[in-house]
């Protein structure tokens, strides 16, 4: 496989939350073609970060059923969309959950932090923070799933801890621990790396 890479910057405030809702509708809808999730906007203020614990359930972050507890049947293979852990819906704590077969994961995936083939990273991008968009076919020289920044272009390898492939970004998206209790995802602690840029959302 390609190297590949994704990013996060505050240039995609413009960007609409309504591309992401139209994305989103697409799980279960549109088949192949891409996700596009658009932007949540950054926080100018410098407030710590609610850490996600064990137990969080997680919603859906956009479209019709923000707000809503993301289940197994919600997310069918190959399918990608942006949430929240219930209760800390913020922009460091936007997540991109997604569905593939478990034999694709590879380290370093922690494999131990995926279920049943779900998986989840942090969707902000690590050069300038802007949203990661789920591109679950081929896009540029990769033709696998992988995550994309709109911003900048960086690549990011869904199967290999969201290493960088092509683009600015410095460093992987941090990923984050699941669990399933009764059919409802949750996540089962906090990210295992700083999220965003340096400059901190820490």
């Amino acid at each position: 496989m390609g190297e590949k890479k994704i990013v996060y910057n505050e240039c995609t405030t413009r960007r609409k939350i309504l591309k992401g809702m139209l994305g989103i509708a697409g799980v279960g809808a549109l088949g192949g073609l891409t996700l596009s999730f658009g932007t949540i906007k950054s926080p100018s203020n410098k407030k710590k970060r609610q850490k996600v614990a064990k137990g969080d359930k997680l919603v859906f972050a956009v479209g019709p059923n923000a707000g809503k507890l993301i289940n197994m049947k919600d997310l069918p293979l190959k399918k990608g969309i942006l949430a929240f852990p219930k209760g800390k819906e913020e922009h460091n704590n936007l997540i991109l959950l997604f569905h593939a077969e478990e034999k694709e994961f590879q380290k370093p995936t922690k494999i131990g932090y995926t279920v049943e083939g779900f998986c989840a990273y942090s969707a902000i991008c690590t050069h300038m923070g802007c949203t990661v968009e789920w591109y679950p076919q081929k896009q540029f020289s990769f033709d696998f799933p992988h995550l994309f920044c709109p911003c900048h272009q960086s690549v990011f390898d869904v199967f290999h801890g969201a290493k960088v492939l092509a683009g600015p970004a410095p460093r992987p998206l941090p990923q984050l621990p699941l669990m399933i209790a009764d059919n409802t995802i949750s996540a089962a602690g906090d990210f295992d790396g700083p999220i965003g840029p340096k400059q901190g959302v820490e």
